[in-house]
């Protein structure tokens, strides 16, 4: 160490004579301004170390402790991490392995920061007041770090257990919710520890930091107005959650489709003809939204013409028919019965009204059941006579025998005296 000494007091001597020889002013000055660092900072070091104390089991036992609490902490952390971790294997949960897992690396750490602070308890003596209180922060603030890395390794734990629950549920949205915890805590708990470590532990001035950041942060707030707004409009779509993906859904005076997905920016509608649109997640929060998948059934209404020289009887043998194919159908609900009613007198037909409920609200088995009860209604009503009306207009001809005229001739009688 006496070398050392001696090394640095010559080098802090002989620089600038070393760059006098070169001839140059500039460098001349830079030489003195060397100087001055120099001086003082063998003069700040003087103040904080006594290295005339130092003596050479200290170092030794610095370096053996270092040593031996490197192992130690790697020796412990591949238990945990190895050992119980294939132990915990055979159990019938996740949870224990990804805990095990978790913990391992900060464990060490942590153990470490404990090994480094005892070995150099013996160079102590060599320290100040100020260089022993600092050492002892920085040892406590790597110690406070490998307690906030476990927490931030353990948020895997967490999101585990969130996921079991998302998949309980048939709505997508669940995924993105626990994505978004996920992050959360993960942030929060980055920021949380570099505050508690800065503000209580280094005794670092924190709010200048913080008062920079927040203008920092309104600036940028203000240059990504639209993204922010696209991202709280995502987080009201996955609260509200008035779709998921794969519902068809219809944008009041916009897309209709299927939805394919759902970002923090922008969601992506495939519509019927094949076209991807994608919608800032901002307009669909501020929007009226018809999701056509929610619907518990799909109401159908038909209406039946037959001619008008029907008689009554086969109006009457109609609705029976229509009774018969939709009472008790396949989908039927017994709070949504048919109803079918000889409704309306037409222009140029007699009116059957259907109204039916499919309690199902797949579009497509429905098309297969009203295809099949079309078919049927077409075949009944053609074997019993009934005849469908379409439009059409009557017109009577003055010669026709079956449409003869009558004229209707009144014979007044003449007044008497005429």
């Amino acid at each position: 160490m006496k070398l050392f000494k001696k090394t640095f007091t010559m080098l802090s001597i002989l620089f600038p004579f070393i760059l006098k020889a070169e001839g140059d002013a500039p460098l001349n000055e830079f030489a003195s301004f060397l100087v001055d660092i120099l001086a003082n900072f063998k003069v700040k070091l003087y103040n904080h170390f006594h290295l005339e104390f130092l003596e050479a089991w200290r170092i030794i036992f610095f370096i053996v402790g270092f040593v031996v609490s490197f192992v130690i902490a790697k020796i412990i952390g591949w238990f945990i991490s190895e050992k119980l971790g294939s132990f915990v294997k055979k159990t019938d949960t996740l949870v224990d392995d990804i805990f095990f897992e978790a913990i391992g690396k900060p464990i060490a750490l942590a153990i470490m920061s404990i090994g480094i602070y005892v070995s150099m308890v013996p160079l102590f003596v060599l320290f100040s007041d100020f260089a022993r209180l600092y050492f002892g922060r920085i040892c406590l603030a790597i110690f406070a770090s490998a307690v906030a890395w476990a927490l931030y390794r353990l948020v895997s734990v967490v999101d585990y257990l969130l996921k079991r629950i998302a998949q309980r549920t048939d709505n997508n949205l669940d995924d993105m919710i626990v994505a978004v915890i996920r992050r959360s805590l993960k942030t929060a708990i980055f920021i949380l520890s570099a505050m508690f470590i800065g503000q209580n532990i280094l005794k670092l001035n924190i709010t200048a930091v913080l008062a920079g950041a927040g203008v920092a942060g309104l600036a940028i707030a203000f240059a990504a107005q639209d993204t922010i707004a696209n991202f709280f409009g995502s987080i009201m779509l996955i609260l509200d959650r008035p779709f998921k993906i794969n519902d068809r859904i219809n944008i009041g005076g916009g897309a209709s489709g299927i939805v394919e997905h759902i970002g923090f920016r922008s969601t992506r509608i495939r519509t019927l003809e094949g076209h991807l649109v994608s919608i800032p997640n901002k307009k669909l929060a501020d929007t009226e939204i018809e999701n056509i998948t929610a619907r518990p059934f799909i109401k159908h209404t038909i209406n039946i013409t037959v001619t008008y020289d029907t008689s009554p009887e086969k109006m009457e043998k109609a609705i029976e028919i229509l009774h018969q194919i939709f009472d008790n159908h396949e989908c039927s609900s017994p709070d949504l019965p048919p109803r079918i009613y000889f409704n309306a007198f037409n222009d140029w037909s007699l009116n059957i009204i259907v109204i039916c409920w499919y309690n199902s609200g797949d579009y497509w088995k429905f098309q297969d059941w009203n295809h099949r009860n079309n078919m049927e209604i077409l075949r009944r009503f053609n074997e019993e006579g009934i005849e469908f009306a379409f439009p059409t207009s009557t017109t009577y001809l003055a010669g026709d025998p079956k449409r003869k005229p009558e004229f209707i001739l009144s014979m007044t009688e003449k007044p008497k005296g005429k």
